[in-house]
């Protein structure tokens, strides 16, 4: 939690939340399950574009064995979910064909300028049957639409000093992998096949305002209808090796 997540404002923004969904389970919390589900006690774990943490952390250390990869050293060497963290590209990744049952990956194929170059590399490492766990933003969302208008200096400010977001959603975006259209058509390009999908909501980009966060919890509502839903702000993706 931070002095952001802590103020009144945000807390009042909370309850109005909690009122309207008591049984909420949000993205982290359902990107969690859906990894726990696919491992086995004996499984082999990839996540790709690990950081120093994960919304899934119990899940990955139940695998028999964990592997992380990232861009920054620094995020490597403070990594304690991972059994092995390694800096390395998901473009190129350093390992054999069908090294791991499972992959994961939270909050990284938003930023691949190539993201089919990445999603063939998956499928490379992937054994027959493995599947690859993705948690991302969805593009059709206001929250990026939005962030593509806004210079880049300034939305690293309301990210890093308004809204207290985490650190890699100031890393630039591309949102190339971000629609079920694009995730299907890129999986069946590179031997996988998209499994299932589900888009989760999030109205509390807006929490810095009351009323902006009143606003956002009205689309929250409307994009609960099916016909709606895949406005919403995340998709969580389950891709299996084809």
């Amino acid at each position: 939690m931070t002095a952001y997540t802590h103020s009144p404002r945000y807390r009042r923004c909370q309850a109005l939340f909690d009122r309207r969904y008591p049984n909420f389970v949000n993205a982290g919390e359902r990107y969690a399950q859906w990894l726990a589900a696919a491992l086995t006690a004996d499984a082999t774990l990839l996540d790709i574009g690990c950081g120093r943490d994960s919304l899934a952390a119990e899940a990955i250390q139940r695998a028999r064995r964990s592997v992380g990869i990232d861009l920054v050293a620094d995020d490597l060497r403070h990594n304690r979910v991972v059994d092995l963290p390694i800096l390395a590209t998901a473009y190129q990744l350093p390992f054999r064909a069908a090294s791991f049952d499972v992959i994961a990956a939270q909050w990284v194929v938003e930023h691949f300028p190539q993201p089919e170059r990445a999603f063939r590399e998956m499928a490379r490492v992937l054994r027959p049957h493995g599947q690859v766990i993705l948690l991302t933003t969805n593009a059709h969302n206001y929250v990026p639409l939005l962030s593509r208008l806004v210079p880049s200096a300034a939305r690293r400010f309301a990210l890093n000093q308004l809204l207290r977001r985490p650190a890699h959603e100031s890393h630039p975006t591309f949102y190339r992998a971000n629609t079920r259209r694009a995730l299907s058509q890129l999986a069946e390009r590179s031997g996988l096949r998209l499994v299932q999908l589900e888009y989760i909501g999030n109205p509390f980009y807006m929490a810095f305002s009351v009323p902006l966060f009143r606003l956002a919890l009205l689309y929250e509502r409307l994009t609960d209808m099916p016909r709606w839903q895949h406005l919403k702000l995340y998709l969580l993706a389950r891709l299996a090796k084809a």
